[in-house]
């Protein structure tokens, strides 16, 4: 019995994860997590056990308290003994100091090697006997990553080690600048503060909420949320999220891998040119420029390539705004006005448009009719709003006094800078003759010396909503620098630069910890579609259920009034238990009665209204439970969390249903011209998310053929290879690699990578 006792310390020795965490916070959860051992019964028991680890904790707090100063190198311990003057030097730990079991476990260890590490930079200097020690170390010194020599506020640590394979590491040591002299201190600070603009936003929606909204009643609800959140931020940090990452890894390839893979193939040739090269042969006139406003211009063409059905949205690799024809496949960057309107003027985009139109009335267009020719007079009224007229000869410009050879060679003119010049003076001429005393309107824009000039300074996209930049956390720290907070480096040059680093495993690996994080702090989940391969986010916290598919939008969601909102009435509830929301304790399943108050989720008891809304607001395992029940209760395909709860039925064969009016459609050309264009669908997402929402489409429809789904009902969904619906808490992802799916399948089962964080 007593041998079956200390087998089982042993094994738990074995799972002890010790030594070096990079934060603050993480040495805080190593020394809790020290103390449960050292104070386990089973630990107290056996006396030589419990020496040891008391010894192992007296050595760890020295090192860890010792105030050092002006360290730039620590020295990593190895039994080769060294002199006073490097141990001065690198403020290494002396041999002498260093338990024997620990120097037995080093020696016996074949990786054991001589390393120095730099606090400034996290840089592993190795060692050999070919060259000397100052010299190795000087050459670290005058690398660009090096220099200049910042203080660091973090402990600089190594990874966990498991007993009793002990690495050739000991420990790390701090520079000296630690706030606090004790452990104690250390686990009492507060994990995180709110952010100043929420804090904001928080004590507004508290103001409209409390029945008492004095400066005492709004600073006790605030500290109250504070604590709870506190408390949060403690429970996620030690949670390990390395495990769950791909469940917010990006599913969608980028634009860029798909201009190439899915578009026209004259579209977007010069894309890694970011400049307008439109006129860049042309020869330099000896002239007189003048400045003329472009902006009506611009605006008389947008709204052409808007009948068109065209989307206009920003290009994740450069940054800029780009078109996209839902109608062709077809995708070109703003600045390729020429590319555009030959598209839009080809026999091939006007029958693909007239085709949809026809098919689906729910589409408002501008003529009465949809054929072809209705289109090509739309076309034709758009150049004659350009002067350019057809007659028995064919067409000519008025305002040139040319003729034009062709259709094509028409949108190319209404593109010279001459054409252009005399268009502009024209409308400015017009609008001072109908309004000879008014101003300038709004939309002309700037005045600018040409058209390609105007095109290089107006209409740049806003980038403070940038998905890029929030879904990969980077920061811009320059014109032309970006720092990435989670792979710790600044990243100089063109966008082209972000756009590879965010690209790469590493990268992926990095950021999703920081996103899984930042939503279980702000009680939202990743969840998986039902009937879809892939995953969107929702919201355990606001009683609307909220589930959007990227995680810019959920960031977006976090700082929305709908969410602070939620976040004020359930700190109302707890401070006035007699105005509690009744939608709340619904949602996270708090019963109460006259027997006490309960929660039907975790099965715990509480003493008061209080006690049971700080168990919503902090419990990780509860949020999950309220999120699971949440998503559960609202399961469905993609196309119902991109367009706010309306989905669409799927068949095998491509075929698409519209519940709302019963349409089908053949292709996913024509159902997202439907989905974004007809009159039942009230909320429409946007043009980023629509083209996002085509590529996962495209990327969905594929897997879902290739396993013959059908998805018949909402919330039903038959597998046409095992001849049966998924199961109760499956999915088509997880189906897809379960064991029965795979023994249907047989020999023709393709191990498909469900994860994209695998691809670079």
């Amino acid at each position: 019995m007593a041998e079956d006792k200390v087998e089982s310390v042993a094994t738990g020795l074995q799972e002890l994860s010790l030594l070096s965490f990079r934060t603050v916070d993480d040495v805080k959860r190593l020394a809790r997590h020290f103390r449960n051992v050292v104070n386990h019964p089973l630990t107290q028991e056996n006396q030589s056990i419990l020496n040891y680890l008391k010894n192992l904790d007296e050595t760890h707090r020295k090192v860890f308290l010792q105030k050092r100063e002006g360290v730039e190198v620590e020295y990593i311990f190895t039994t080769e003994k060294k002199s006073s003057l490097q141990r001065q030097r690198f403020n290494s730990l002396p041999v002498s100091e260093v338990p024997e079991l620990l120097k037995a476990e080093l020696s016996n260890a074949e990786n054991a090697k001589q390393v120095h590490i730099c606090i400034d930079c996290n840089v592993e200097i190795e060692l050999n006997d070919e060259e000397p020690l100052m010299e190795s170390l000087q050459k670290h010194f005058n690398l660009e990553v090096h220099l200049p020599k910042l203080k660091r506020e973090s402990i600089d640590v190594a990874e966990p080690i498991i007993l009793p394979n002990m690495s050739r590491r000991l420990s790390a040591m701090e520079c000296g600048e630690t706030p606090a002299q004790n452990l104690a201190m250390l686990i009492q600070r507060p994990v995180e503060k709110l952010d100043r603009a929420f804090s904001a936003k928080l004590e507004a929606a508290l103001i409209r909420n409390l029945p008492d909204n004095s400066e005492a009643s709004i600073d006790a609800a605030v500290k109250f949320y504070q604590s709870t959140y506190d408390k949060l931020c403690r429970e996620v940090v030690a949670i390990d999220f390395s495990t769950q990452t791909s469940a917010v890894a990006p599913i969608i390839m980028s634009i860029k891998d798909n201009v190439y893979q899915n578009f026209a193939s004259d579209a977007n040739k010069n894309i890694d040119n970011d400049d307008n090269d439109q006129g860049a042969d042309k020869p330099v006139k000896n002239q007189v420029k003048k400045y003329r406003y472009y902006g009506p211009i611009e605006n008389f063409i947008l709204k052409l390539l808007g009948n068109h059905k065209l989307l206009s949205l920003v290009d994740d690799r450069t940054g800029k705004l780009a078109f996209f024809c839902m109608a062709c496949e077809y995708y070109t960057l703003r600045f390729r006005y020429d590319s555009v309107l030959n598209h839009v003027f080809s026999e091939t985009h006007i029958h693909n448009l007239s085709c949809i139109l026809q098919a689906d009335k729910h589409i408002p267009f501008t003529m009465e009719e949809r054929s072809m020719e209705k289109i090509k007079e739309m076309n034709r009224k758009f150049l004659y709003g350009h002067d350019i007229t057809e007659d028995a000869n064919g067409l000519k410009c008025g305002l040139c006094k040319t003729s034009i050879e062709s259709v094509e060679a028409s949108t190319v003119h209404i593109l010279d800078e001459n054409h252009l010049a005399r268009l502009s003076d024209k409308l400015f001429r017009r609008m001072k003759l109908n309004n000879p005393d008014g101003a300038i309107p709004d939309e002309w824009g700037p005045k600018d010396l040409d058209w390609t000039k105007f095109l290089g300074s107006t209409g740049k996209p806003q980038n403070n909503r940038d998905h890029v930049v929030i879904e990969n956390f980077i920061k811009p720290s320059g014109k032309i620098a970006n720092y990435c907070t989670c792979c710790d480096m600044t990243l100089k040059g063109p966008r082209q630069v972000l756009f590879n680093h965010i690209r790469q495993k590493k990268h992926l690996r990095n950021a999703a910890p920081h996103k899984l994080s930042l939503l279980y702090k702000n009680y939202c989940r990743p969840a998986e579609y039902f009937a879809s391969f892939g995953n969107f986010y929702a919201c355990m916290l606001c009683t609307k259920y909220v589930a959007v598919p990227s995680f810019s939008a959920i960031v977006e969601h976090f700082e929305s009034p709908m969410h602070v909102e939620s976040i004020a009435k359930t700190v109302r509830s707890a401070m006035y238990p007699d105005s509690v929301d009744r939608d709340i304790l619904l949602l996270n399943k708090i019963a109460v009665s006259q027997g006490g108050i309960w929660c039907n989720f975790c099965s715990v008891p509480f003493q008061s209204i209080q006690e049971a809304i700080t168990h919503i607001l902090t419990s990780v395992d509860h949020q999950n439970l309220a999120a699971e029940a949440k998503i559960t209760a609202n399961r469905g395909d993609i196309i119902s969390v991109y367009m706010r709860g309306n989905y669409i039925l799927y068949t095998e064969g491509s075929t698409f249903s519209c519940v709302v009016c019963q349409c089908v459609f053949s292709s996913i050309r024509s159902l997202l011209a439907h989905l974004v264009y007809a009159d039942h669908f009230v909320e429409k997402p946007s043009s980023e998310c629509v083209f996002r929402f085509y590529l996962e489409l495209k990327h969905n429809i594929g897997m879902l053929g290739r396993n013959k789904y059908v998805y018949y009902d909402f919330g039903k969904l038959r597998c046409g290879v095992c001849e049966a619906d998924v199961l109760e808490g499956e999915n088509a992802k997880k189906h897809v690699v379960s064991q029965r799916h795979r023994e249907s399948m047989g020999a023709s089962y393709v191990n498909v990578s469900l994860d994209a964080s695998a691809v670079e």
